[in-house]
């Protein structure tokens, strides 16, 4: 359901936004744009027809398999997507990764280190991080590693090294983010009665929040994560741009630019497909560890 409204949503903006495919294809393909040479691109593209038409029609090629012609270069949408999938999975799940291990560590920190200086120049810095925006954090990311220091390579891919920055970037926000959630968890979970029961049996505060606090949060926390892995899938389209990934968030953006509506469809489809699957294998794992979190996916 959350699919189909966002396939409506997608097409409807398209179709009232400013510019005209048919405009840019004429221009980029004869140089003079004329009112006759306009309106015979549309009548071949079928962008004449009723808007339900049209969308019923694409939903029903898609059905097959079709997810139609790029508009402008005359490639399959449905290969160009497919070349792309594995770069965009691979920057997401680095970003993820960068994520979930800095948002858990960031959230056991702060329940460890308690209410000394340490804890809110912790969360002071998790404030700032969550703060900045991902474009601007990814052109401070390009500036001191890439143009300063020359550590990582800021452009494209050239090896595991391209993936290190634009994954930070994507991951840090989230990690931010997560530890937050995961410090408060753990810090309500810290004082149930079992915990202080695993205290009075000499156990350490850090033996105690890996050992029963950690393992007791872990269905609700997934839920969080699966949230947020979602976000960052969403939040490739910004970084690829800037970095030059070859993945689907540039494939849309350019788009984008050109008015292509074939490929920016697909494009939105598959990055919300895939960020609503993430949140449903989250919110299952949450399930099967505890089945109390059911409600909460």
């Amino acid at each position: 359901m959350l699919l189909a409204a966002v396939s409506v949503l997608t097409f409807v903006l398209l179709n009232f936004s400013s510019g005209d495919v048919a405009t840019a294809i004429v221009q980029r393909r004869d140089g003079d744009v004329t009112t006759s040479a306009i309106q015979a691109e549309r009548v071949e593209l079928g962008l004449d027809r009723s808007l339900p038409h049209r969308y019923l029609e694409n939903i029903r090629r898609a059905a097959h398999g079709d997810l139609g012609t790029s508009l402008l270069n005359g490639e399959p949408v449905a290969d160009e997507i497919a070349s792309r999938v594995a770069p965009t999975a691979r920057l997401a799940g680095a970003g993820a990764l960068v994520a979930v291990l800095g948002g858990l560590t960031l959230g056991m920190l702060g329940v460890l280190v308690g209410r000394r200086w340490t804890a809110q120049w912790l969360r002071l810095a998790m404030l700032a991080t969550l703060s900045v925006p991902s474009f601007a954090l990814a052109y401070l990311g390009v500036l001191v590693f890439g143009l300063w220091w020359h550590l990582l390579p800021t452009q494209g891919t050239v090896g595991p090294r391209s993936l290190v920055l634009p994954a930070l970037v994507l991951g840090l926000p989230l990690a931010a983010a997560l530890g937050r959630v995961t410090e408060a968890r753990l810090r309500s979970t810290m004082s149930e009665p079992y915990i202080t029961t695993a205290r009075a049996r000499g156990l350490s505060e850090p033996a105690c929040l890996l050992r029963h606090a950690l393992p007791n949060a872990a269905a609700s926390l997934l839920v969080v994560f699966g949230n947020h892995v979602g976000y960052a899938i969403a939040g490739t389209l910004v970084v690829e741009t800037i970095f030059g990934w070859p993945g689907l968030g540039a494939y849309l953006v350019q788009s984008l630019q050109l008015r292509d509506w074939y490929p920016l469809q697909a494009s939105v489809l598959v990055v919300a497909a895939a960020a609503i699957g993430a949140r449903g294998v989250a919110g299952s794992l949450a399930v099967l560890v505890d089945p109390r979190t059911a409600g909460q996916s």
